[in-house]
């Protein structure tokens, strides 16, 4: 079983750890991923030997908050108390700590006096800011460390020092001993304890709001749906009223009303009425599509024209976009290899720095034999090392990616495969379905099955890109050089049986290649489960969906072009965090701890420290929102790829265990659209004219069709793929002279 489930409390890369260890340790856990940004843990157990409640308190145990998430994903649309709380709390402290510094750093009028004032200022900083003690407190109970044992830690020195410091002043001032008094005021931390805390706040604050703008390519999928709906009610006696409700309370079975210009909020059955329906949000295809009774209607989806009655079907949950999301969000949960390493640095690294902080504080002690710098250098290293921005390098740039991906149809089912997608070299396709449209049948007789409109373009970006690409199919030679002579593919396998194409990719794998797969049908299931990473189109069977690694929602080639870059720039800007989050660590913590200081004087103080750790934390997250500018679309609508000119060179047949050939084609695109127009007879009023219309739009390759009762013709707008001849065909059969 799989359940997810809300935690909340975490701050770093080391609860992530915390939580995810806690959780390991019940028995019955089969597999548990945790994400910091969407703060959502993935749990995969046997119910049979643990259930939901003992991994929330296993969670609970371990110092942070869990909840199952069970029900309709929901969007936060209004500020909770407790988030006006956190942010009343937040100004509160900023404006004390900015009195603390000037009593600290102003004129001191009395030095006992202004020494209580600065204890004073302090407490309800420490009291607004209790929560890093808190955490810090349960993650040291349940054995482990986090960023607020840092943060708590080097406040807490801070205030014990300075208590020590207040009591020698006041004892000293009774005495009447003001040297010495002086002498203690001068390295008061009042202020350094209240500033960690503040500036540390400031920066998750600020972080939150830069992780939150991560989660807004996935968040704003459930704005495609209206939050209020229209129910139609109908009562014993058969009246029927209108009521208005909420997203979250429609259930299976309600008839609900689509209006022009308002989108569907399930999944249904059209029982009353007919529209047009722009379902490019969750097809990709552009063109509006008309629906009447019977018809299918999908969530996102949004009229037109006309209005609809609809039987929802499925909701909430079930509903193809809260699918997505869902998918989109679990995803996310999950880690891609590149975290691991981060994360065996973050489960040794608190207690690291804690280790370099004593040791700091001791060399200086002993060549300085000054207590004060000693101990500001220790402090210093405890609050500029908190692993805040190593534990976001990679789920906020996974996050981000996994938007974007969502956005565009294309739906990865982990991090992993977004990862391995980037290596691969080698992408193999399935024929039918796939490179082609599927078989099609004109006026009763199977015909030649025709070569998608996206396919050429994709097979020379995917070249231009380093990739070979191969064919495989189950027809006969001659049909299968044809078809990747029209697609452009690198090599093509023939005569193919279904359990033939697994084959097929192990043994380019033997060779060495990493196999990305593209397929669609039940018999592409195999082999979508043996390459590195299987890819299925979203019109395609729901086995193969099952089976890849990452679904095509919009069912063009395309997307495989656009998936590939979408890695390689998600794995880069991870990269980049990496990189940027060691070498932040690697070059703050020796000058935290004074190395530069008798070499050039450069000394930093624990509040400048703080500063320094939140602003890596900000920088790492903004560099994943450079995520949302890339340009995946780059030469993919530039040319027309609907009416190509191909010309193509041979090279000799290559045989594959007796099967298969090679061939290379180049293509050079002009391009514009067909527009065919003749005389139909027979054509008597609107209903006529609807019907020639339609029967012409359900061929494959017409874009558009508009015909004229006057002057008995008809236009028709084509791809360049269907003739006239088959058109005039089409319109005979449907009972009307040519």
């Amino acid at each position: 079983m799989k359940k997810s489930f809300k935690v909340t409390g975490m701050s770093c890369a080391n609860c992530v750890a915390n939580v995810e260890k806690a959780v390991r340790k019940i028995n019955g856990i089969e597999e548990v991923n945790v994400n910091l940004v969407e703060e959502l843990m993935l749990v995969s157990f046997d119910e049979n030997k643990t259930d939901t409640l003992a991994i929330e308190e296993a969670v609970r145990k371990a110092g942070y908050g869990a909840e199952l998430i069970d029900g309709e994903t929901k969007k936060e649309t209004k500020t909770t108390p407790e988030k006006d709380y956190k942010i009343y709390g937040l100004i509160a402290s900023v404006i004390l700590i900015i009195i603390l510094m000037v009593v600290a750093m102003g004129p001191k009028w009395d030095i006992s006096t202004n020494a209580l004032l600065q204890f004073i200022l302090v407490i309800p900083v420490l009291i607004i800011n209790r929560h890093f003690f808190i955490n810090a407190f349960k993650a040291l109970r349940s054995g482990g460390t986090n960023m607020d044992v840092l943060v708590s830690l080097g406040s807490s020195c801070a205030l014990i020092y300075s208590l020590f410091g207040l009591f020698m002043i006041l004892i000293n001032c009774e005495k009447g001993n003001l040297e010495h008094a002086e002498h203690y005021s001068m390295n008061l931390y009042f202020d350094s304890a209240g500033m960690i805390l503040t500036l540390v706040s400031v920066g998750k604050y600020l972080e939150s709001k830069s992780k939150r703008k991560t989660k807004d390519a996935i968040e704003g999928l459930l704005d495609m749906c209206p939050k209020k709906i229209i129910r139609i009610n109908t009562d014993k006696d058969g009246n029927e009223t209108e009521e208005t409700i909420a997203l979250e309370d429609i259930k299976k079975g309600d008839v609900i009303l689509i209006s022009k210009g308002e989108a569907a909020s399930v999944d249904g059955t059209i029982i009353l009425g007919s529209a047009v329906f722009d379902e490019s949000a969750i097809t990709g295809e552009s063109v509006a599509v008309k629906k009447e009774v019977g018809d299918e209607v999908i969530s996102a989806t949004m009229i037109k024209d006309g209005f609809v009655r609809v039987k929802a079907e499925g909701v909430g949950e079930e509903s193809t976009l809260m699918k997505i999301v869902k998918m989109t969000k679990e995803a996310g949960a999950t880690k891609a290899p590149i975290a691991r390493l981060a994360d065996k640095i973050s489960a040794v690294f608190v207690p690291v720095i804690i280790v370099i902080a004593i040791i700091t504080f001791v060399v200086w002690l002993i060549i300085s034999k000054d207590f004060v710098t000693a101990f500001s250098n220790g402090i210093c290293v405890l609050v500029i090392s908190c692993p805040c921005a190593l534990g976001l390098a990679t789920p906020v740039a996974i996050t981000v990616g996994m938007g974007i991906g969502a956005k565009k149809g294309i739906l990865f089912k982990s991090a992993e495969s977004l990862e391995r997608l980037k290596s691969t070299n080698t992408v193999v396709f399935d024929k039918t379905g796939t490179i082609t449209k599927g078989i099609v049948s004109v006026e009763g007789e199977v015909s030649m099955d025709e070569v998608r409109e996206t396919s050429p373009l994709a097979m020379k970006l995917l070249k231009e890109m380093g990739l070979e690409t191969v064919m495989l199919t189950g027809d006969k030679k001659e049909k299968a050089l044809k078809i990747a002579e029209e697609a452009g593919v690198s090599s093509v396998r023939y005569e193919l049986k279904p359990e033939d194409k697994a084959r097929v990719v192990k043994e380019l794998q033997s060779e060495g290649k990493k196999i990305l797969m593209v397929g669609d049908g039940i018999n592409d299931a195999p082999a979508l489960a043996t390459a590195e990473v299987g890819m299925a189109m979203g019109a395609g069977k729901d086995i193969a969906i099952e089976c890849a690694d990452v679904v095509l929602m919009h069912s063009d080639l395309l997307d495989v072009i656009r998936a590939i870059r979408l890695s390689k720039k998600t794995i880069l800007n991870i990269k980049e965090n990496l990189f940027w989050a060691f070498f932040y660590n690697v070059l703050m913590i020796p000058v935290a701890a004074g190395v530069m200081q008798p070499l050039i004087g450069l000394k930093l103080n624990p509040m400048i420290g703080a500063a320094c750790m939140s602003l890596s934390s900000i920088c790492v997250c903004l560099n994943a929102l450079r995520l949302m500018s890339v340009r995946l679309d780059k030469n993919l609508g530039e040319t027309n790829t609907n009416d190509l000119q191909e010309t193509v060179s041979k090279n000799d047949d290559k045989n594959y265990n007796g099967i298969g050939c090679e061939c290379d084609t180049q293509i050079t695109e002009s391009g514009e659209k067909d527009m065919i127009s003749f005389a139909v007879n027979g054509m008597m009023c609107a209903h006529c004219k609807k019907r020639v219309e339609d029967t012409l739009k359900a061929i494959n390759g017409v874009i558009s069709a508009e015909a004229d009762l006057d002057k008995k013709c008809v236009s028709v707008e084509t791809d360049g793929s269907v003739g006239e001849d088959a058109l005039k065909a089409a319109v005979k059969e449907a009972g009307y002279e040519v």
